[in-house]
């Protein structure tokens, strides 16, 4: 019984915590997003103004060519270096989710292991217990159960 009233506080706590804790996250993921989404259209922004310089440099003096060619030079590198950034990014950000997912599917698993395990070993003792006092009955024999008890709440005990 007492298991059953942590089980229904455990699931009252997760459920009065899961729609702020998805709206923070909800919240800094579309902040980000918005952040990256500004940057990207900077970025476009700058690239834009520097194709139209560079059109306006072609028309102008032979000396003027170069010029425009290094600031095209230049907004391509800094276009590579932002998209390498944000690829990085989002690489990073995949696989730090993906980590956390794994760690807390190993986390539930060993937990349920454990609860799998305190569970057999109380059936084991208990059917020990019902199966010895129904066929068997006087002192030799609780002294038997004592030691059927203990042994297999060793074994269970030393395998966990």
């Amino acid at each position: 019984m007492e298991y059953l009233w942590l089980t229904v506080a455990l699931v009252i706590l997760v459920l009065l915590l899961k729609k702020p804790f998805e709206q923070h996250v909800l919240t800094a993921l579309d902040a980000r997003a918005e952040r990256i989404r500004r940057e990207l259209d900077e970025a476009q922004r700058l690239h834009e103004e520097a194709k139209a310089l560079l059109a306006k440099y072609q028309r102008q003096l032979h000396e003027a060519e170069g010029l425009a060619g290094e600031i095209l030079e230049r907004v391509d590198a800094e276009s590579r270096r932002l998209e390498a950034k944000m690829r990085e990014e989002v690489r990073s950000l995949t696989e730090r989710r993906t980590q956390q997912a794994l760690e807390r599917i190993a986390q539930e698993e060993a937990r349920a292991v454990q609860e799998v395990r305190a569970r057999a070993a109380e059936l084991a003792v208990r059917a020990t217990r019902e199966l010895l006092t129904e066929r068997l009955q006087g002192p030799l024999v609780q002294d038997l159960m004592r030691k059927a008890v203990a042994e297999v709440q060793r074994r269970l005990g030393g395998a966990g």
